[in-house]
């Protein structure tokens, strides 16, 4: 538990991991975060948003990876905060971040159960501390497959599973989501987890800054040895499905998932969607990857709640304008912030409505950290000293492609609109049309009220 006296954790830089125990500062006071290992009840988190209203400002952030975060705490309601979320006995995950569908062991879909092999690794991970020697952010998907996507989270290491000569083995790949990351070789299901801790236990020793983008093939055969199989899987069919709406969870068994928009939402609102759910005779709940809720019940009470959901302003379609943004908290919430994100994401949604068609992701960034996109977007805008920065196939932080006064920030918005209506072609994507037009044309769009 945090002292009184503890150190807080800075804001300046991206790779800091907040925690219960170990609340990190940011623009609006401090930030805790939870995950889980197991599906909750509801009316849990009915409590959980009462305990942020009483301890924090009442917002609650969803990640990317699932996890809720508490904002608003002050050092000595952080401290009542951890004591109150310990006392519900709730199935906290600690230690080593060790991840699974929420779907994992009831998707019929699935390939193979990654839950008895993520346990493994977990328990080992935590008889020899490696949390505690390796980057906070460090990160291990076990992607058993089946209808709810994986790939897109980033991993250190990932084992995704694959079927072979009418068994399951693993596909090992470290460094990135699944379509960047480096592909290593397959693994027997038997000799998973302990490639998995072999490669863990060597970046522990090469420092608390060492990642799993630092491992390269030479490296990984040597630590590796003859547990990578000699063979090669091309065709690997991918069965996933949209992350958002109604979905079967298994044979009779159904489940939807909802997310707040811009992954942000506040405690009441979310209790009343609980509150809801349980009053429809839902009775688990599970933060999921993407900034997502999944609620599990019979067809038609999800079916209810979905309705409920989208009318409450929840994102329940992949088709929906928000979901084609990621955007981080922003000013006032984060005090390394330049702007505040979530209107202009807001703007967005609405006046580039018809470009946000799910062809990539409009990346919207306080500052150059990056943290609600680490990876590189068709379009990035991230807030600066002097404005607020564009980078055309980049990442924020990258040198800019321009840079725009924050009071012609809506207005160059808009031009990308008209830009997108006036060159688009019938069944062309938006992606394919920035591709086609180049990076020239989309900043000339972009900065012509400085000219």
């Amino acid at each position: 538990m945090m002292a009184a006296a503890d150190p807080v954790q800075p804001f300046g830089r991206r790779g800091l991991c907040p925690a219960l125990s170990a609340p990190m500062r940011t623009g609006d006071g401090f930030l805790s975060r939870i995950a889980f290992e197991a599906d909750i009840d509801p009316r849990d988190m009915v409590v959980l948003c009462q305990l942020a209203e009483r301890h924090g400002n009442g917002l609650i952030d969803t990640t990317a990876r699932g996890s809720l975060q508490f904002r608003g705490l002050t050092p000595e309601s952080a401290r009542a905060l951890e004591k109150d979320v310990l006392a519900l006995d709730l199935p906290l995950r600690a230690g080593l971040a060790v991840e699974t569908s929420p779907l994992a062991g009831r998707d019929d879909a699935e390939i193979a159960d990654g839950r008895p092999l993520a346990e493994e690794i977990r328990k080992e991970a935590d008889r020899l501390v490696l949390h505690e020697k390796l980057a906070a952010k460090m990160s291990v998907v076990i992607d058993g497959g089946g209808r709810l996507s994986m790939e897109d989270l980033l991993a250190d290491i990932r084992l995704k599973a694959v079927s072979l000569d009418g068994r399951s083995v693993w596909r090992l790949l470290v460094g990135g989501p699944e379509s960047r990351a480096l592909s290593a070789g397959l693994v027997e299901a038997d000799a998973a987890a302990g490639v998995v801790l072999s490669l863990l236990t060597y970046l522990a020793g090469e420092g608390p800054l060492a990642r799993g983008r630092d491992l390269d093939h030479s490296t990984i055969k040597a630590i590796c040895g003859d547990r990578l199989l000699d063979r090669v899987i091309v065709d690997d069919t991918r069965t996933a499905s949209a992350s958002l709406g109604l979905m079967m969870a298994g044979k009779d068994r159904f489940a939807i998932a909802v997310a707040p928009a811009f992954g942000q939402i506040r405690a009441c609102d979310l209790s009343h969607l609980c509150e809801r759910a349980g009053a429809l005779g839902i009775t688990a709940l599970r933060p999921a990857p993407n900034h997502s809720l999944l609620f599990f019940g019979s067809s038609s009470a999800c079916g209810a709640l979905l309705q409920i959901a989208r009318a409450s302003g929840f994102i329940t379609t992949a088709g929906d304008a928000r979901s084609s943004i990621a955007a981080c908290p922003g000013a006032p919430g984060c005090a390394s912030a330049f702007l505040p994100t979530h209107e202009l994401a807001a703007f967005a949604s609405e006046e580039c409505a018809s470009l946000l068609d799910g062809s990539f992701t409009l990346h919207i960034s306080g500052c150059g950290k990056g943290c609600a996109n680490p990876a590189p977007s068709l379009l990035t805008f991230s807030g600066a000293a002097d404005g607020l920065a564009f980078s055309i196939s980049g990442r924020a932080g990258d040198a800019p492609d321009g840079i725009l006064p924050f009071q012609h920030q809506r207005t160059a918005l808009s031009r990308l609109a008209r830009l997108y209506e006036k060159e688009h072609k019938p069944g062309e994507n938006a992606a394919t049309l920035f591709a086609r037009l180049g990076k020239q044309a989309i900043g000339a769009a972009l900065r012509q009220d400085d000219r």
